[in-house]
This record gives structure tokens, C-alpha cells and sequence, in this order.
């Protein structure tokens, strides 16, 4: 004879697949404890939250390379502000078409898609002024400035400000910065100049040759200095002068200027000639 609960048993409905416990996701599924939507459901809703943060990351960064930008030109690379606004375009390309074909060159070896490294350069006018050669520089740099990635995010979408890659100074005013870290009360060293110079992606240097120096050996240790750790560092630097190649040597010394020309290559020395824009 039949236990009498078996038969009981027997006559109970088969208990459905979702327990009491269970709870049902807004698509159907059964959501495991202690979530309130299934597994699918949160992986979705999880790239959905970590998309619309890389969005506004990505305008974040926008932001901070357009304030970059003008940090750069204004502040970074000390670009004289009249020189600001220079272009390859707005060059008189009639007048240095060999030099400005030069230094547009250089602009294509920038960037990660670059074959080989910026090459080092100067720009002679000897005994003549006004034909250019600042107006070329700032050109390229305010080029780099405009291309290059001021800001990047990694991994966890943190923004991270990049280096401005360029800096240009003139002979003059370098030689006075270097000469006001001897005062006592100057916050800057001598050395701080140094670290910076050879370590900034490109150098441009105006106007060598217009200071005539009292002390020739402290000025020739100054070019040393800069140009010995960049041809170490394989950091380009580019010259403008109205110095002739002699006249220049001369003046930078022999063993500066020997490092020079292995920098800049057999077509790295421009000589740029003609009448002055300032008298137009």
C-alpha cells in the first residue's frame, strides 16, 4: 500500500522554473542576485556608461588643445607676437623660393608618420636684412603648433597635456637670460637655461652675429654648450644669421660649427639674398 504522502506529493503542480526568489529582467531574463537587471543587461549599460564618458573626454580634450594651442604661440614657444600670424602662405614666395620650398620640407618630417628625424638648418642673408628668415621660422613653428597633439587621454580617460615641441629665442635675448641667472636674487640657474635648450624637440636661434661680445670665449661656450648636446641628442636647431659661413664660424667657434654642419647636411645652409620687405 501507497505511502500516503507519496500520493500526496504525486498530486502537487510541477513548480515552475523561476523560484519565488528569482526576479525577471526588463528583457525576460532572470536576474541573478543581488543585480536588478541580468549580466547582458549590465554589460551593455556598462559600455553604454563608459561611451558617453570617452564622448565627453573626447570634448574635454578639445577644450584643453584649444587652449593649448594658444598657450603655445603665446607663452610655449616664444614666438615674437608679431609673428604670431606667419604662414608659408602668406610668404612672398616669389621673392625665396628656394629657402621657403627648404623649410616647408622640414614640416614633413614631423609627426608619427615622419621617415627620418627634423633636420638642423640655417638661414643666411650675409649683409642683408629683412628678407625673411624669421618670417619662414615662425612660419614652420606656428605650423607644428597647429598639427601637433597638444593633449592626449589614456587609459582611464585622464587628460594629459603634451610639452610644447618648439621654443625660439634670439641670440640677444638668450645671452641676457643666461647673464641674469648671475644675479643672486634670479630664481633661474644657469644650468635650468641649459636643461631646457637641449632638451626642447626644436631650437631656433634669430639673429646670430648680431652681438658683438666682450668676452667672445663665454659667448662660443654658450653655442657649445647648446649645440654639442643636441648633435649628441640628434635634436635639430635652426640658425638665422647675417653672417657668410666664415663669418659665422667665427663667431660660434670652430668646433660648434664643425658639429653644424654635419647637423644640417650638405643642404642645410640656405643663403637668402634680395631687397628688404621693410622698405616696401
Amino acid at each position: 500500500m501507497e505511502n500516503i504522502k507519496e500520493i500526496l506529493a504525486r498530486s502537487q503542480p510541477v513548480p515552475s522554473q523561476t523560484s519565488s526568489e528569482e526576479r525577471l529582467c526588463t528583457c525576460g531574463k532572470v536576474v541573478e542576485r543581488p543585480y536588478i537587471i541580468c549580466a547582458e543587461c549590465r554589460r551593455k549599460t556598462e559600455q553604454d556608461r563608459h561611451e558617453k564618458e570617452k564622448i565627453e573626454a573626447e570634448e574635454s580634450l578639445k577644450e584643453v588643445s584649444e587652449d593649448l594651442e594658444t598657450e603655445w604661440i603665446l607663452k610655449k614657444s616664444n614666438i615674437p607676437s608679431k609673428f604670431y600670424d606667419k604662414t608659408f602662405e602668406n610668404f612672398e614666395s616669389k621673392l625665396q623660393p628656394k629657402a621657403l620650398q627648404s623649410v616647408k620640407n622640414l614640416q614633413w618630417q614631423w609627426g608619427e608618420d615622419a621617415d627620418l628625424p627634423p633636420k638642423s638648418m640655417v638661414l643666411l642673408s650675409p649683409g642683408v636684412y629683412g628678407v625673411g628668415k624669421t618670417h619662414l621660422v615662425s612660419a614652420l613653428f606656428n605650423h607644428i603648433i597647429a598639427t601637433e597633439e597638444k593633449a592626449y587621454l589614456d587609459k582611464y580617460l585622464h587628460i594629459n597635456r603634451r610639452f610644447c615641441p618648439v621654443y625660439f629665442t634670439s641670440e640677444n635675448e638668450l645671452l641676457r637670460r643666461i647673464r641674469n641667472t648671475y644675479n643672486q636674487e634670479h630664481s633661474e640657474t644657469e644650468e635650468d637655461i641649459y636643461k631646457f635648450l637641449i632638451s626642447i624637440t626644436l631650437l631656433a636661434i634669430d639673429d646670430v652675429g648680431k652681438v658683438r661680445p666682450r668676452d667672445l670665449n663665454f659667448l662660443q661656450g654658450v653655442y657649445f654648450n647648446i649645440i654639442d648636446q643636441r648633435y649628441n641628442d640628434s635634436l635639430p636647431v635652426i640658425l638665422t644669421t647675417n653672417l657668410d659661413l666664415s663669418g659665422l664660424e667665427a663667431h660660434i667657434g670652430g668646433a660648434c660649427a664643425d658639429r653644424l654642419r654635419e647637423m644640417c647636411g650638405k643642404n642645410g645652409f640656405i643663403k637668402m639674398s634680395g631687397e628688404s620687405y621693410r622698405r616696401k
